[in-house]
């Protein structure tokens, strides 16, 4: 059968999202779809060009673009086709007839509050590798200064009283089409909640999911914010292996076949803390297993925007047909930490049972902050920051693993991150991290102590090492504490 590649590859001229990153994401969505098969043949670059009407050298960007993220491979004197390694998947409709009783049942929860919390550590130092934030210096801290003076002194008085607690309609306009530019995520303004940061979606997303004694799954070394909070919750937590590729999805539906799962945690995208990416195929799989076991898939996407390597992969929620994946985010990371504002993107019926709960513990998010960010995404300012910050962070990040490795090479291992804000170091097991962090503590540089993930692995020597933060002269600096302490 004669595959019509013209109307499947849909795209817009005039949109800001280059021409081949557009016929890429809508060739990646046709292969989650199931409609673009395993080694299926692609056209020729000349011959989808004609078919498409645009220059050849985008078709050629575009294939290139899919063979870097694994989505095709390259067959000498036969073409481009469909990568061999992804899952076959099945044609299915967009969204399944699931009626609102049914999803209300599935978020019947109880809380558990016997769980210890972890209070992160207050970094006082000024030189710090942490665990891998964004260089508030650079934000556009002048536009938002202006934009939340405008708004204090000119709002609409009715604005600045007590509003939705789903978030401002407004920005939850605009930011939908964001996320569909920017993530093939098909969202509007009833499947989006704001929160107070990724955190805040979590423990939501969480409340309106688990009851106790619900199984979830999440990684070995997981975020452990994250895991504290579904333990608070009451949940049963089933770790995983992660490699190089991410989540190990056979190790998945083993557990699928012998125990009900409830939820998986999973950050997609430069994994918390080792930093790995979920390749095409898990991502394909874990969807299949989510729709064949019918378990949540909590997607944390907290540094989306930093990818050096190539173009990010699209999200799992990008894929999503039928309402298992649950989209966290926020801006904290692309902005600055004190910039509270987070989302949650899922089905309607999760949405509105993250409300009543968000309508609880905090009547609404920060209204004069989500105006300022809807004028930011609006007239632009977001996009030209971002552009620039990501070329910043990946010169950083360049840098600091060039001077890592020459002045602790034979002490230090690490793979260099396709994308984020921090390095996974592995330490030589004769520096012990405890005291090297509280040595270079009294010489002004933060490090972290290694015991984050103790309790999951005790012979575990390593931490994360955050480079965005700072300039290469504070790098240097901070290296040269570091090396001398050594």
């Amino acid at each position: 059968m004669k595959i019509p590649f013209k109307s499947l590859i849909s795209f817009d001229k005039n949109s800001s999202i280059p021409l081949y990153i557009q016929i890429t994401n809508a060739i990646i969505k046709n292969i989650q779809a199931g409609i673009l098969q395993t080694n299926t043949k692609l056209p020729g670059t000349r011959e989808l060009a004609e078919l498409l009407d645009v220059h050849r050298k985008t078709v050629i960007a575009a294939y290139d673009e899919l063979l870097s993220q694994n989505w095709v491979e390259v067959i000498p004197q036969k073409g481009t086709f469909i990568a061999t390694r992804l899952p076959i998947i099945k044609p299915s409709i967009l969204i399944e007839n699931i009626s609102k009783e049914d999803w209300r049942n599935k978020l019947k929860k109880r809380i558990n509050d016997n769980s210890a919390i972890y209070l992160p550590p207050h970094i006082q130092q000024k030189l710090a590798f942490n665990d891998g934030l964004p260089d508030v210096r650079l934000a556009p801290r002048h536009e938002w200064a202006r934009l939340q003076s405008h708004y204090i002194r000119y709002a609409d008085p009715m604005s600045v009283g007590y509003t939705d607690p789903q978030g401002s309609i407004r920005f939850r306009t605009l930011f939908a089409k964001y996320l569909n530019e920017t993530r093939g995520i098909q969202a509007t303004p009833k499947h989006i909640i704001t929160t107070r940061g990724s955190q805040m979606g979590i423990y939501l997303a969480g409340m309106a999911i688990l009851q106790k004694g619900d199984t979830a799954i999440v990684g070995e070394l997981s975020y452990r914010a994250a895991n504290l909070t579904f333990m608070q919750l009451g949940a049963e937590l089933i770790t995983i292996p992660v490699d190089e590729d991410g989540l190990q999805t056979d190790v998945i539906e083993d557990i699928c076949k012998h125990k009900k799962v409830k939820m998986i945690y999973i950050t997609s995208h430069h994994y918390h803390p080792t930093t790995v990416t979920l390749k095409p195929e898990r991502r394909l799989r874990l969807l299949a297993l989510a729709e064949k076991y019918q378990f949540f898939i909590l997607e944390d996407d907290y540094d989306y925007d930093y990818h050096y390597a190539n173009t990010p992969i699209l999200p799992l929620a990008s894929a999503d047909r039928h309402g298992w994946v649950i989209y966290v985010g926020s801006f904290s990371k692309q902005i600055a930490p004190t910039f509270r504002v987070g989302y949650v993107t899922a089905h309607e019926s999760i949405i509105e049972e993250m409300t009543k709960i968000r309508r609880i513990i905090d009547r609404q998010n920060d209204t004069i902050l989500e105006y300022c960010l809807a004028d930011m995404l609006e007239n632009g300012d977001l996009k030209r920051y971002a552009t620039k910050a990501i070329k910043v962070y990946k010169e950083r990040r360049d840098f600091t693993c060039l001077i890592l490795k020459d002045a602790l090479g034979d002490k230090i291992d690490f793979k260099i991150p396709d994308g984020g804000m921090a390095i996974w170091v592995n330490y030589d097991t004769s520096i012990p991290l405890q005291s090297l962090s509280e040595k270079v503590a009294k010489q002004g540089l933060y490090l972290a102590n290694g015991q984050t993930y103790k309790e999951e692995n005790p012979t575990l020597n390593a931490c994360r090492m955050g480079f965005a933060s700072m300039n290469q002269k504070e790098t240097e600096d901070a290296v040269r504490i570091l090396k001398k302490a050594i």
